[in-house]
Parts: structure tokens; C-alpha cells; sequence
């Protein structure tokens, strides 16, 4: 369900777009997994439960692969201005953004002692 759903928001894609979907998708989960740091959480419950959360960071991430470092760009006379660092701060092309952050629940906290 979720890749067909990638294709409809998506360009036309192939055979090897596909394979970074699917690449993109397990990135996503597993960040997702992270973000809830509750081991009650497996991939495949990530995966079933929170499809949208999933869309959402594969579409984000897809959509600035191999324009990470391009700042801005212009059409006449070809203008195009790099930055020294990819589309999220920590060198990522995959973050939790707020619109993601709402589609899941907030994260376990665990308490030292």
C-alpha cells in the first residue's frame, strides 16, 4: 500500500526508483522506530500503523534526492548556489518534521536510575 501510494504522489517511476522506495521506506521505519524509542514498536506494527508517517518521510526525502546541497537555483542565464550542508542539519536527507511528529504519538521517555 505504501509504494503504490508513493507512485501516485511521484513522477513516473522504474524498476530503480522503486528499489530506493523500498530503501527509503526501511530508512523510515527504522527512524521512525527510533523516534518512539519503545521496543513494543517492531518494524512491521511501524509500518502497518503509521503508513502516513512513512509516506510522508519517503516523499520528503525522494523528493531532494540529488538536490541536497543546491540553496537555490534560477532558470535564465543558469544560476545555481550550493550550500555546505544537505537539506536537514544533521546531514540527513530524512528528518522527523513537525507535520511528521503529528502523525505519530509522542515518544517513550526513559527514566536513569
Amino acid at each position: 500500500m505504501i509504494l503504490e501510494d508513493l507512485h501516485a504522489l511521484l513522477p513516473k517511476t522504474d524498476a530503480y526508483a522503486d528499489a530506493v522506495l523500498n530503501i527509503y521506506k526501511n530508512r523510515a521505519i527504522t527512524l521512525i522506530k527510533n523516534y518512539l524509542n519503545n521496543a513494543k514498536y517492531s518494524s512491521g506494527y511501524v509500518e502497518a500503523t503509521f503508513e502516513d508517517a512513512i509516506i510522508e518521510l519517503v516523499y520528503n526525502a525522494y523528493s531532494v534526492k540529488g538536490k541536497e546541497n543546491i540553496q537555490s537555483e534560477s532558470q535564465g542565464s543558469r544560476s545555481t548556489t550550493y550550500k555546505g550542508f544537505t537539506s536537514y542539519a544533521d546531514g540527513s536527507t530524512f528528518a522527523i518534521t513537525n507535520d511528521i511528529k503529528k502523525l505519530l504519538p509522542l515518544p517513550s521517555i526513559k527514566m536513569m536510575g
